[in-house]
């Protein structure tokens, strides 16, 4: 196994933890088996099994999940991290006024000054289609700039419109969030079946892999200034 290099701490933007199979690539270094919490540093590649989640915290940007079979890019722009998705299912947090960015396939998604949850999933086509199950989205991509609101899915393609979406597949991952997190109890995992003071009936997407983690993210609907991990 090759253990990745210490970085520098002004590169370090996060944490990161994992539950199952999750590896990571730093630099020029190869794939390495993560097990335990880590830093997160620009440069990372990041990315899951089949049966493995991951948690990255970013501090008061917001926070950023992996489902099985994702992977994902982290960098540093300078004003902000930048994550890319190139693989799978990624969902996110982002706090008020958050200074992350999302990208997929050269499109960008950032939050409009407000909490904001939702997803990031590659279709059966390989387009990326970005989903906003709470709050509301800025989204860059051919040429374009659109806000999309609570409820609304749009393929990063040119010729696509947003599209509502169906309220049984937000239901679908309110269960799947009940059910992991009922996991985590049985297993005396942290939490069980709350965390940040919600109850599992009310988590959106991210909050599957914070339960499967046993991360604990404080979602900030009133509070401008709260970090998402409860870090200032």
């Amino acid at each position: 196994m090759t253990i990745p290099p210490v970085a520098p701490a002004d590169s370090v933007f996060g944490t990161v933890q994992v539950s199952g199979p999750a590896w990571v690539s730093s630099g020029a270094t190869d794939w390495s088996q993560l097990s335990s919490t880590r830093p997160l540093v620009a440069g990372d590649r990041l990315r899951t099994g089949s049966d493995g989640y991951l948690l990255a915290d970013l501090g008061e940007a917001g926070v950023v999940g992996l489902y099985g079979n994702a992977e994902i890019r982290a960098n540093d722009s300078g004003q902000g991290p930048v994550i890319d998705v190139l693989k799978g299912k990624v969902a996110f947090h982002l706090s008020p006024r958050s200074n992350l960015q999302l990208k997929a396939q050269g499109a960008g998604i950032g939050s409009k000054a407000t909490p904001a949850d939702g997803y990031v999933e590659f279709d059966e086509n390989g387009v990326p289609v970005v989903v906003v199950e709470e709050g509301s989205l800025r989204v860059q991509y051919a040429g374009m700039e659109r806000e999309l609101k609570r409820g609304e899915r749009l393929a990063l393609k040119s010729d696509a419109e947003p599209v509502q979406v169906a309220a049984s597949d937000e239901e679908e991952n309110r269960k799947k969030a009940a059910a992991v997190a009922a996991g985590g109890a049985a297993a005396g995992g942290a939490g069980g079946a709350a965390f940040g003071g919600l109850s599992a009936a009310a988590w959106t997407a991210i909050g599957v892999v914070a339960a499967a983690t046993g991360g604990a993210i404080a979602v900030a609907n009133e509070d401008s200034h709260a970090s998402p991990s409860g870090n200032q």
